[in-house]
């Protein structure tokens, strides 16, 4: 027989009759209680535990109990003894001991694991676990406790620089969206990015993370540097270097490199380059547009020369900054950065702080800040794979807060 949970199916060993013999299993050293009335075999380890501590909170061990179950003098009823017990397929022995660990856990175990970012792991497996099996309370809390455990932790990386490594913050986003819970998947996709930003966790592990469920604020990013990374032979200096036939003068510099997780990267698909391409073009021409039209600014009271005096002045040193050799000296596509480098310019620039107001100076530099915000924000819908929207028009997005690597 079987449950079905959302898209996984728990499977459960048949009567003793009708399988086949099993492969010896050991008793588990914590979870195998002598007073136990259910046993259950996850891999090769054997879980004796109390029934009605699993069929609490409405989970769907609460429905399977509920099933019949007769034993006759041919059939022994499984999960009566270690001969008969019940199996579980999909889950590891370390997960579902996880799982009875918070289903037989004291207030002050419950309380250690909120306060330590150090158990991040084990409190994700607990959510994930009690996810999949409906005990909903317990998900809530757990997947409610990660949030707030990360939240701090991600304030002081440098103290808790495990929960900012690639492996825990795609499990987190793995457990935060299979939970649904929105506000830990924009967390970690912020903490993300800002790494990626800051050339610490390389991007191209974030992109099928990103691809897959849609997430335009780690895909933008990941794609976006990933696409300055490659430069214009539109190949990764990575692997360049771990190309035995390539030449040693093209090893990346290690300035420009990510630290943390260089090695074993997954190759990037066609789709994946396709969309690289198409980011290039898209951003490039997005430049062009910037640089020949200063953003915007509406007229403050007391301006009374506003459109031939501070409007012209901006028009004129935005034009003058963006063909400046400190903002050409950047790649075409990395318009962010090149915004920037205008934002620097342009705060210090003795035109703007001599020939406008102070009001319209301040709102014309604002009116910059909006525009890199906006930038950022949009630059996943850059990266398009054009082959596929050609056969799909219709294309889903996900809304998200932008970051920046101020």
């Amino acid at each position: 027989m079987g449950v079905h949970l959302d898209d996984e199916v728990l499977l459960l060993g048949s009567c003793s009759k009708s399988v086949t013999r099993l492969d010896p299993a050991t008793r588990d050293a914590k979870y195998y209680f002598d007073d136990g009335d259910c046993v259950f075999r996850v891999e090769d380890t054997l879980f004796r535990v109390h029934r009605f501590l699993l069929q609490r909170d409405g989970s769907a061990f609460a429905d399977m109990f509920s099933l019949p179950r007769g034993a006759s003098a041919s059939h022994t009823l499984e999960g009566s003894d270690d001969a008969n017990p019940i199996r579980l397929f999909g889950d590891s022995a370390e997960n579902f001991r996880a799982l009875l660990s918070v289903l037989y856990a004291l207030p002050h175990e419950l309380s250690s694991l909120e306060g330590d970012a150090e158990n991040i792991l084990h409190l994700l497996t607990i959510a994930s676990m009690t996810h999949k099996y409906h005990f909903s309370s317990i998900s809530n809390w757990a997947i409610s406790s990660a949030h707030r455990v990360l939240k701090t932790a991600y304030e002081e990386p440098d103290k808790n620089s495990s929960v900012v490594s690639y492996p825990v913050l795609s499990r987190t986003l793995e457990v935060a969206l299979r939970c649904a819970h929105i506000d830990l998947t924009l967390l970690t996709q912020v903490e993300w990015v800002t790494r990626i930003l800051a050339r610490v966790l390389h991007p191209r592990r974030a992109l099928a993370i990103a691809d897959a469920h849609g997430l335009q604020l780690l895909a933008g990013a990941a794609y976006y540097v990933q696409l300055l990374e490659m430069g214009d032979g539109f190949q990764d200096p990575r692997d360049i270097a771990h190309d035995p036939n390539a030449s040693g003068d093209d090893s990346p510099d290690s300035d420009t490199s990510a630290a943390q997780d260089d090695g074993d990267l997954p190759p990037l698909t066609e789709t994946q380059r396709r969309r690289l391409l198409s980011g290039h073009w898209s951003l490039v021409r997005l430049w062009e547009h910037i640089r020949a039209r200063a953003p915007t600014f509406q007229r403050p009271d007391g301006c009374t020369y506003h459109a031939r005096g501070c409007l012209s002045t901006w028009a004129t040193v935005w034009a003058e900054v963006a063909r400046s050799e400190d903002t050409l000296k950047l790649a075409p596509a990395d318009v962010l950065s090149r915004l920037k480098a205008m934002q620097t310019q342009l705060a210090g620039h003795t035109d703007l702080q001599q020939a406008l107001t102070p009001a319209c100076r301040t709102r014309a530099l604002s009116a910059v800040k909006e525009l890199v915000k906006e930038t950022m924000e949009g630059l996943a819908d850059h990266f398009v794979d054009f082959a596929a929207a050609t056969r799909s028009p219709a294309r889903d997005t996900v809304g998200d807060t932008v970051v920046t690597d101020e």
